[in-house]
């Protein structure tokens, strides 16, 4: 009685359908698009099929921290970031120096690496990473190995949470904070969401360029070159800006194919608007003296205020007051 249990069961065992094996190529690197960065070359594990299958997926994410969590946790709690910071620094000059090499270090090679044996397409990529990649240039590294990859969105966020607010030293703290990006990485991405960042870059003209979108939290632009980011991206429709510093404390967006913009949790001297093809302004939540804030896109048909508990309106050059 038993050995013929024992047979139903295996024989219903037998005639069960393995669903997610049946599934075509492209739907399981789908699939596995969704999970983290070192989750996702883990699968490789799962059987022969899969070995390879995690480097056609179409997205890629990691978190820095989260890749050697038990030994970065450790190294961090068990060390100075001051001197984490220095190290990273002097890493930047000399990355091949074996003296200068560290547990986030590791980290970030092991980021490059996974993007380098990545064979596509990779679509996008989002990135969450610890200071010491910015002093090391181990973030504008990926970056560039991005487009290389023909990513069409990234996502970069520095971690801010832990450490960096005990560095004392304003040089360390702005190495651990500043990217100094190429223009290429302003105008060859579709779509760019930086985060708790300050950066500093060159525009320069570019027929080719294509960005589209570009979503800025917490950024503080370095320089006067702002301005000049938006007039040489032709393509750029979509601006998003949330708690944003500006050099000299302006803003001025004149850009020749800019659709949308979006600015809010802004303190912020002067505002100025004049992008021609604007059709679409929202502010919330932005200090600045009303006679400051100049607006005079030509095309602007929306223009969405919000102040306290009312949301101002202007439809069409028409201006109401709605609670």
């Amino acid at each position: 009685m038993r050995e013929e249990k024992l047979k139903k069961v295996k024989a219903i065992e037998k005639d069960e359908v393995d669903l997610i094996s049946d599934l075509p190529d492209v739907l399981v690197a789908c699939i596995i698009s969704l999970l983290p960065g070192m989750e996702i070359v883990r699968t490789s594990v799962l059987s022969h099929r899969w070995k390879t299958m995690w480097k056609y997926s179409s997205h890629l994410s990691f978190d820095q921290k989260q890749m050697l969590k038990s030994w970065i946790e450790f190294y961090i709690q068990n060390s100075n970031s001051s001197s984490r910071i220095a190290m990273a620094m002097r890493r930047k000059i000399d990355p091949k120096a074996e003296e200068l090499m560290d547990t986030i270090s590791e980290a970030a090679i092991l980021i490059k690496s996974i993007m380098e044996n990545h064979i596509g397409p990779l679509k996008s990529c989002s990135i969450q990473h610890l200071p010491e990649s910015c002093a090391s240039g181990d973030a504008v590294e990926w970056m560039k190995k991005l487009l290389n990859l023909g990513v069409i969105k990234v996502s970069m966020e520095l971690e801010l949470r832990y450490y960096l607010h005990e560095i004392t030293d304003s040089d360390l703290r702005k190495a651990g904070r500043t990217l100094d990006l190429p223009f290429e990485i302003f105008s060859n991405f579709e779509i760019i969401e930086l985060k708790n960042y300050h950066f500093t870059t060159i525009p320069f003209p570019n027929p080719s360029q294509v960005l589209k979108t570009l979503i800025l939290n917490n950024v503080r632009i370095i320089s006067n070159n702002f301005q000049g980011i938006l007039s040489h991206c032709s393509s750029l429709e979509d601006l998003i800006l949330d708690q944003c510093k500006f050099f000299e404390d302006e803003l001025k967006i004149d850009s020749p194919s800019l659709k949308y913009v979006k600015m809010y949790n802004l303190n912020i001297r002067k505002i100025l608007v004049f992008a021609a093809n604007v059709e679409v302004i929202e502010i919330d939540s932005v200090i600045c003296n009303h006679k400051d804030l100049v607006l005079q896109p030509p095309k602007l048909y929306y223009y969405y205020y919000y102040y306290y508990y009312y949301l101002y309106i202007i439809f069409n050059g028409q201006s109401c007051i709605k609670l």
